[in-house]
């Protein structure tokens, strides 16, 4: 219903349709004073319309009105003076039967009925086009501050206007359209037909709409001395909160405890200087500086491989020089998220037991992320892993509360968080899937109908699956392939795979690897008792529709066992391969690991199962873990591979760089860019478009003074493929640099 203010200046059509007015209730003197009045404020302004007054005592008022205004007033007897609603029926079966009433004004003597109330409504209704127009009493002050448009089945419009709260003291009159009234008072209703509830109207009105307005009047409710005097409540005191006093003291302390975590942790890799040990964090860096800072600067250096939103994120700090160089500005975004992580983490296994909550579920499953060793490296590295998982914990708890409560607050806060994590890595997509079906069956389990689940889906995946969308219409308009995320020159996934890997076309081996990624990064206790406490809630809680939604935690396993079988992406562990590589792929599965084994620690009846549950959290943790394997990894490529072959050359750049662009490949050679510390404005790379397309065709004219080319034996960069054979680098430049796995030109002086 909205509302609509008084406004005696809106116009009136010239002409308009029959209206009756029907006036119940009233002695017979003060009913024709009104209908007096009432005719006087029709006259000549609305064709075709009458008076209808409804009373025990009516015979000679209408006999006299009748004379003076033939064919304008009409009598109707009811005896029964106390049955105001009966009364109200019979007037509005007069005004049906009489010929040409369009509309139909219901006049309410006890709230103040005015005459020139009939002239407002009609004003508002031709205003609005609406179907009812509802004039209500408004101290002057209370008028509402603007419309509030709104819509009604015609049920609803009949409960609302006619129902027992129909004709409350401060309701002056209200103006019905005749469709309304037809609906209401069907042929052949034995019953009381003012009833909306009776099936003969519901069924007729179902599925009509109308538009109902509610028009304040700016009148004062009664006399002066019987107004009740309007006193506004006093505002309590503003006064400090000395203390702390969180809803949940538990969840409160898990937050302050996670922050000292993460902090220390991070200064902890920062004096180790493993902040950024892994190249793709330095990667990840150089994309969100070169937004700001690059010869072609703009949204397009976002590229086309990794979804955008962790460079986005770090974006407001990337541009100082000491935070970029640190990584303070990509782990900041990694400390955050791991924070969040833990506390939908709590709020999800806490939520988790049938009919309650149970704080010793969320300590010992935030325990269980908050004290991995593995959790707290990748939190203080600017790599995606942390905010995927932080936004995979937010849209599966609030998923989990729309499903326990049917808000759709809920459902709205799930699917933002979905869009968030199909922003940040390819396995939000995965999830935003699992999501989807849950909610559809939920809506299904729950007998709303197919419409309605239809809603629902709709509702969701508009805001969940548009991240998808923008990304794939990104890959369009900047690289001219809808595919480009997937097959584009450095997006494929032979870019990535290692020879001879033992995980393609075996499903037994691809099975094998990934959980030994598990026990690396998580060990072998918690899995263990998360796969009995799966077992558990599966027993307790099977499929029922509020307890569908943790369950999507476990699709990135089939997802993972996919991928390794299908040669999408590699993973090795020494007790298959040789060494570890991308075993933080497996992280993923800590919140189903966590929340799982939390579930299971709620069924333990324990006297003091909040103290008991944190240790046994924490010894799983601690104890259990080998290791920080995902520091592990990189440090070794560090030591064998990437930092370790062109530390000369990094050293020499930043020893003779003496400004002046620098033509270099940044793919391959992340550690050369970064390094040598060169500012990234003078850098012209793969991803300079035009200018680096032009640049290695005639470098000296594009104002390049330096080259820097990888010639690393079996797998030399593109611009050493493309220029060592030609004349230009002997011609304008001249070999500073050089040993086995890269060279160093610089332009000739002329």
């Amino acid at each position: 219903m909205s509302t609509q203010r008084h406004t005696e200046n809106s116009p009136l059509p010239e002409t308009v349709e029959g209206v009756a007015v029907v006036i119940p209730g009233l002695p017979p003197e003060s009913a024709a004073a009104t209908a007096e009045r009432t005719l006087a404020a029709l006259e000549g302004t609305c064709q075709g319309h009458r008076i209808i007054i409804v009373g025990a005592d009516v015979g000679e008022i209408t006999d006299e009105l009748a004379t003076r205004y033939p064919g304008r007033v009409m009598a109707v007897r009811h005896e029964d003076t106390t049955d105001r609603e009966t009364a109200i029926v019979a007037g509005i079966r007069a005004a049906l039967e009489a010929d040409g009433t369009r509309w139909v004004v219901l006049a309410n003597p006890d709230g103040g009925f005015h005459t020139d109330d009939v002239l407002d409504v009609l004003r508002v209704r031709h205003a609005e086009r609406a179907d009812a127009v509802i004039a209500v009493r408004c101290e002057p002050g209370d008028l509402p501050s603007r419309p509030r448009p709104g819509g009604h089945s015609m049920a609803d419009a009949v409960r609302l206007l006619l129902g027992p709260r129909g004709h409350d003291a401060f309701r002056t009159c209200t103006l019905l359209d005749r469709r309304l009234l037809e609906h209401l008072l069907p042929t052949g209703v034995p019953a009381n037909p003012a009833n909306p509830a009776n099936p003969a109207n519901s069924a007729r009105t179902a599925r009509d709409r109308v538009r109902i307005v509610e028009h304040p009047i700016e009148r004062p409710i009664g006399p002066p001395r019987e107004r009740p005097r309007r006193v506004r409540p006093r505002r309590p005191r503003m006064r400090p909160r000395w203390r702390f006093a969180p809803r949940d003291p538990v969840l409160a302390g898990v937050l302050v405890v996670s922050v000292l975590l993460s902090v220390a942790a991070f200064v902890h890799h920062l004096h180790l200087g493993t902040v950024l040990s892994y190249s793709d964090a330095v990667s990840h860096l150089l994309i969100s500086r070169r937004v700001i800072d690059s010869p072609t600067a703009g949204a397009a250096q976002l590229g086309g491989v990794w979804p955008p939103l962790p460079h986005v994120l770090t974006l407001p700090l990337i541009w100082h020089d000491g935070i970029f160089y640190s990584g303070i500005a990509g782990s900041l975004v990694s400390m955050a998220s791991y924070v969040i992580a833990i506390r939908y983490v709590y709020l999800t296994a806490a939520r988790m037991v049938e009919g309650g909550r149970s704080r010793a579920a969320g300590l010992a499953a935030a325990g269980l992320v908050a004290l991995n060793p593995n959790m707290l490296y990748l939190q203080s590295t600017p790599m995606t892993e942390l905010p995927l998982i932080a936004c995979t914990a937010g849209a599966v708890f609030h998923l989990q509360e729309w499903c326990r409560t049917e808000r759709y607050r809920q459902l709205t806060m799930a699917s933002a968080a979905t869009l968030l994590a199909t922003l940040t890595r390819y396995e939000g997509w995965v999830l935003a899937f699992a999501l989807t079906l849950v909610v559809g069956y939920v809506t299904l389990r729950r007998r709303r109908g197919l419409v309605r689940m239809e809603a629902h889906l709709i509702f969701f995946g508009l805001v969940a699956f548009s991240g998808i969308a923008a990304w794939i219409g990104w890959s369009r308009l900047i690289f001219g392939d809808w595919l480009y995320w997937h097959s584009g020159e450095y997006a494929k996934p032979s870019l990535w795979m290692l020879p001879h890997d033992v995980n393609i076309g075996s499903s037994v081996m691809s099975t094998r690897t990934y959980l030994y990624a598990i026990f690396h990064d998580m060990g072998w206790l918690s899995p263990a008792v998360a796969v009995a406490g799966l077992i558990a809630y599966g027993v307790r809680r099977r499929l029922r529709p509020e307890a569908a939604a943790p369950y999507t935690l476990l699709v990135f396993l089939p997802f993972f066992l996919s991928a390794l079988y299908l040669g999408m992406r590699p993973l090795l562990v020494p007790e298959v391969g040789e060494y570890l590589y991308n075993v933080r792929f497996a992280m993923v599965m800590v919140l189903a690991v966590a929340v799982f084994a939390g579930y299971l620690v709620s069924l333990v009846p324990l006297r003091r199962r909040l103290r008991r549950a944190a240790m046994v959290g924490t010894a799983a943790t601690v104890l259990a873990v080998p290791g920080t394997a995902t520091l592990a990894e990189p440090l070794r490529w560090e030591t064998f591979r990437d930092r370790a072959v062109v530390a000369d050359a990094v050293n020499w750049l930043r020893g003779h760089y003496d400004g002046g662009r620098v033509l270099m490949e940044n793919h391959g050679n992340e550690a050369v860019v970064f390094g040598s510390r060169i500012p990234m404005g003078r850098i012209v790379y793969e991803g300079s478009f035009r200018l680096w397309k032009r640049a290695l065709a005639r470098p000296a004219r594009q104002r390049i003074r330096w080259i820097y080319a990888r010639t690393t034996p079996g797998s030399p960069d593109h611009l050493w493929r493309a220029m060592h054979n030609g004349p230009v680098l002997e011609t304008h430049y001249t070999l500073v640099y050089r040993d086995t796995f890269q060279r160093i030109y610089r332009r000739k002086e002329v």
